[in-house]
């Protein structure tokens, strides 16, 4: 396993653990927690907003940038959760923290079929475009990307 993919596997067992241990009972979690875990999700959110929009700028024209979108959308919902979520904390009045959290849940929800679109169209497109290539173009393929495995030639003798 790379460093990189272990160090980000370390942060989230780090964060995700206390989380679990203090969400056992909802009175019992202290509010500086809640706000951070909002305002670290929000922070993610800004992040991966800003690096959709550089992939959209970057591919654009191509059926990724097109399809992105979906994803922007996604995230932007996720990201209104998280303020949903707040909003019976912060506005007493007029919302209970049963509406604020069915308000969040359904963002989520909508958050995850936007998600769902973009991958299925992301995957509808990449199986157009690999089902034109050619033998030859597929071979090109593989050879270029460093950990695929080569096809082996007919006659015993690999490539």
């Amino acid at each position: 396993m790379r460093i990189d993919r272990f160090a980000a596997l370390t942060a989230t067992a780090v964060f995700a653990f206390p989380a679990v241990a203090l969400a056992q009972d909802a009175s019992g979690i202290p509010a500086i927690i809640t706000t951070g875990s909002g305002m670290l999700a929000l922070v993610i959110a800004v992040v991966l907003l800003l690096e959709m929009l550089t992939l959209r700028k970057l591919a654009q024209g191509a059926a990724i940038a097109d399809n992105i979108t979906y994803a922007i959308l996604g995230v932007i919902c996720l990201a209104a959760s998280v303020l949903a979520g707040w909003i019976s904390r912060y506005v007493p009045r007029g919302f209970t923290a049963e509406e604020a959290r069915l308000g969040a849940d359904m963002l989520s929800i909508v958050a995850m079929v936007l998600f769902g679109i973009y991958f299925f169209r992301v995957r509808r497109a990449m199986s157009r475009f690999l089902g034109r290539l050619t033998g030859e173009e597929q071979d090109l393929i593989s050879v270029l990307e460093p950990d695929a495995d080569l096809p082996s030639r007919e006659g015993g003798a690999g490539v």
